[in-house]
């Protein structure tokens, strides 16, 4: 069987490209964080609101497809021990390929040709294989400053005795960008965008737009207007009830910008994410 770069199958990951029935198929968009955290969520508000968007099919609010691949080789692995021959027949994550365009056949049968589905997963651990897996799909991959999503992490999940350290989020965080770079740095301009948290925050009309290019939406139906009374959701200050986040919308407060929240770390935490996370947040184009 004929191997892609990575060893991915040719034959397989076709399998997976979208518009391959006679019937004109929708957009399929991935949108992927570097971590949770990230204004994954916030980005797809925004694109929810062009009336040929659609967010969320059949509900599943998170598809990590790509987050998976290691798990879904180790099945594959116990798959093919049932019958040894089949080795012969399959190549390396052919079975997972076909789940995947099992799944990208059925948006293609559900929704009309002229949406926009966005498919959403704050994970970009395995981006590598996104040109693989999603030959004919386009993704929108959202950075935020490695500062202000670390302190969200744990604003939102607190560290805990035994439990993740800080130094794990930071190095999470660093991990996810430098996938996130490098896999945009192997894509073409035309499958792949990065968006800055930050943009998106100060100026919603121009990310908007620019989106809107790539995805190939029209502008003129895009409700502007309502982007300032978009409400939050998930936010790690703004959205928590009894001590906990809530990721149930609320109205957003005067003032609201969580791109600018200030950071108060110790001198400890300030050289633990130096010392883990500072040559990305450099590359990624943040100050120190």
């Amino acid at each position: 069987m004929a191997q892609s770069v990575r060893g991915l199958p040719q034959d397989a990951a076709a399998a997976t490209a979208g518009g391959a029935g006679p019937r004109p198929a929708p957009r399929i968009v991935f949108l992927q964080g570097v971590m949770p955290r990230s204004g994954t969520n916030y980005l797809q508000s925004l694109l929810e609101l062009h009336p040929n968007v659609v967010v969320n099919p059949f509900g599943i609010r998170e598809l990590p497809f790509l987050n998976t691949v290691e798990e879904a080789r180790a099945y594959e692995g116990r798959f093919l021990r049932l019958y040894r021959r089949n080795r012969d027949s399959f190549g390396d994550l052919e079975t997972f390929c076909y789940m995947v365009s099992g799944f990208l056949r059925r948006i293609e049968a559900e929704f009309p040709a002229d949406k926009t589905v966005v498919i959403k997963s704050p994970h970009t651990r395995m981006m590598r294989y996104f040109p693989y897996l999603f030959p004919a799909e386009r993704c929108l991959i959202v950075l935020r400053d490695g500062r202000r999503a670390v302190q969200s992490t744990i604003d939102t999940w607190p560290l805990r005795f035994l439990g993740r350290t800080f130094a794990d989020v930071c190095r999470e965080w660093s991990f996810g960008t430098e996938a996130a770079l490098e896999a945009q740095s192997r894509m073409s301009a035309e499958a792949c965008r990065l968006v800055r948290f930050e943009d998106a925050v100060a100026a919603p009309d121009g990310t908007v737009r620019d989106v809107m290019r790539f995805l190939e939406l029209e502008e003129g139906r895009y409700p502007f207007e309502r982007i300032g009374t978009l409400p939050i959701l998930g936010s790690s200050r703004a959205s928590r009830s009894n001590g906990e986040v809530s990721w149930t919308p609320v109205e957003k407060p005067k003032g609201f910008d969580p791109s600018k929240r200030p950071i108060e770390w110790s001198r400890k935490r300030r050289t633990v994410f130096d010392a883990v996370a500072g040559d990305m947040q450099k590359k990624a184009g943040y100050a120190s």
